[in-house]
């Protein structure tokens, strides 16, 4: 009799990611599917067009583009369901690993229904939180209860979203896996020598400022780029020659440049637009500002850190599972504005200081949240599961 792994009697070899967007895969999972590859199966993606399929599948991977939306409660998701229950079957996948919260919860579903032998969803950060409205929170933490029933290992990347999945998910069958993280790569993520600074400066038009700080993501709520201005306000009244570079794009851009202007921070805060070298652009920093208030594990602090930058944060889930208080940065209680502002300009008096963080915040992700690591961990987790030890 043919076991799970096989298809009428031969080896069941596919494998289906699944994101609310294209991006989202290409930023965070081209490693992992490479690895699956290398495991001897082919990956698929389904997931929404962002203008990255094709990159994607030069990498060989073949995308199927599905009209994924992030509103849990558009009626659109029912006709996406049944799409994904009829493509499971024809491909007769021998596990779906889906990511984002209603892709991911749609997909499991699907799963569950075409018979799915294998069923992984990786949490980037629940969407109940701390910080989040109640009634969100709620009907989130729904949401991702009942999507646990469909599901056979659960990632999770931080010691806060863990403690909440085995409070509220635990059940037999349902493995909780915690992992640091999609991994960045240490090999690229590098100090900057010192022309490589110079330049990057030079290109980043702050050749002669005095002290560079860096704000990394995407112009939307939850990442707060508005509080950056606030701090940028406040900091360059005591440091004229301060300069913070904004590297990302969104929805909430256009209304942040131009609240930079009416606040007379022309000068003080450059946008960089989106930046398709970030190590180049990390170069001309000296330090990295997070404002965001909701993360999982935050890929902007990962890469700041392994190119030797200390980062300054709020002190939320995520950025606390990655700086150590005073000993890579800071973290500051969420909406301290006073705090943060004051230890970035110990940061900025302090050379020594921001040396030796750096440097402990580098071996801190070589040694925990490297990209080798990380694929390490999920070697393991992928092939327990596909070989039925993890169940």
């Amino acid at each position: 009799m043919a076991s799970l792994n096989d298809v009428d009697g031969r080896k069941a070899n596919r494998i289906l990611f699944v994101a609310t967007v294209d991006s989202h895969i290409w930023y965070f999972h081209i490693p992992q599917m490479r690895l699956l590859r290398d495991m001897g199966y082919e990956v698929e993606v389904a997931a929404g067009p962002s203008g990255f399929a094709a990159r994607i599948e030069a990498e060989g991977f073949r995308v199927i583009p599905f009209g994924f939306t992030k509103n849990p409660l558009d009626l659109h998701l029912l006709g996406i369901t049944a799409e994904l229950v009829r493509l499971m079957r024809e491909r007769r996948y021998v596990l779906v690993h889906a990511h984002t919260p209603i892709a991911g919860f749609v997909s499991r579903y699907a799963a569950h229904r075409a018979g799915v032998p294998h069923v992984m969803y990786t949490a980037h950060g629940f969407h109940f939180y701390a910080l989040g409205r109640p009634a969100a929170n709620r009907l989130y933490a729904a949401i991702e209860r009942a999507a646990s029933r469909w599901t056979d290992v659960l990632i999770v990347i931080n010691h806060e979203d863990a403690v909440a999945a085995r409070a509220l998910f635990s059940r037999p069958g349902l493995a909780i896996e915690e992992v640091p993280g999609v991994g960045v790569d240490t090999g690229t993520f590098v100090p900057a020598e010192p022309e490589v600074r110079r330049s990057s400066r030079e290109r980043l038009g702050v050749a002669r400022a005095g002290f560079v700080l860096g704000w990394v993501g995407e112009f939307s709520r939850r990442k707060r780029p508005g509080d950056v201005l606030e701090v940028a306000r406040r900091l360059a009244v005591s440091w004229p020659d301060v300069r913070f570079l904004m590297a990302g794009e969104g929805s909430l851009e256009r209304e942040t440049r131009q609240h930079a202007m009416d606040c007379g921070l022309g000068q003080t805060v450059l946008f960089s637009g989106w930046q398709g070298d970030m190590p180049s652009f990390l170069a001309g920093c000296d330090a990295v500002v997070s404002t965001a208030s909701q993360e999982g594990l935050p890929r902007n602090v990962l890469e700041a850190m392994a190119c030797r930058l200390p980062v300054v944060a709020w002190d939320i889930r995520g950025c606390r599972d990655l700086v150590v208080e005073g000993a890579t940065g800071f973290l500051l209680p969420y909406g301290d504005f006073d705090g943060m502002c004051a230890r970035l300009d110990q940061l900025a008096r302090e050379e020594a200081m921001r040396r030796d963080m750096g440097t402990a915040g580098r071996e801190r992700v070589m040694r925990e949240f490297s990209l080798d690591r990380v694929l390490e961990v999920m070697s393991r987790i992928y092939a327990g599961l596909l070989d039925g030890s993890v169940r």
